[in-house]
């Protein structure tokens, strides 16, 4: 049976403004990706989430905008198969997620919107598609 371990997790880029007039409610949308990538062998693997939350506009200028994109490094032992594959998915999501929220809260509280908090996806592994080299 093979397992996931999370060594690290790197911020790759934060995107970070609030051109808001005053204190309320506004309308956010919300865009989310995310993926892993497993090395040769598959004793490794790297996933990366992005997420972007801003104000619903139709101009090109937001008064509310915040993205980040996070790397989480993580390492597996055991055979790996495209079960664990689907499974190690979320379980690389859950793990990393904090993290992003963390961040995404505490810069949105230093800009003035302490109550924000990211949207987490739903996801299970029923719902993963796995990616197949060309040649498989």
């Amino acid at each position: 049976m093979a397992e996931l371990n999370m060594l690290s997790y790197k911020l790759q880029d934060l995107q970070f403004f609030n051109k808001l007039d005053k204190p309320g409610q506004i309308q956010l949308e919300n865009n989310f990706s995310f993926s892993v990538n497993y090395n040769q062998d598959s004793t490794r693997c790297m996933a990366k989430l992005y997420q972007c939350v801003k104000d619903k506009t139709d101009g090109p200028d937001h008064r509310f905008f915040i993205s980040l994109e996070l790397a989480g490094i993580f390492e597996i032992t055991g055979y790996v198969t495209d079960e664990d594959k689907k499974d190690f998915h979320v379980q690389c999501y859950q793990q990393l997620f904090p993290y992003a929220e963390t961040i995404a809260r505490q810069t949105c509280a230093a800009g003035g919107m302490p109550n924000f908090l990211l949207l987490r996806q739903k996801m299970s592994r029923d719902s993963v598609m796995l990616n197949r080299p060309n040649n498989q």
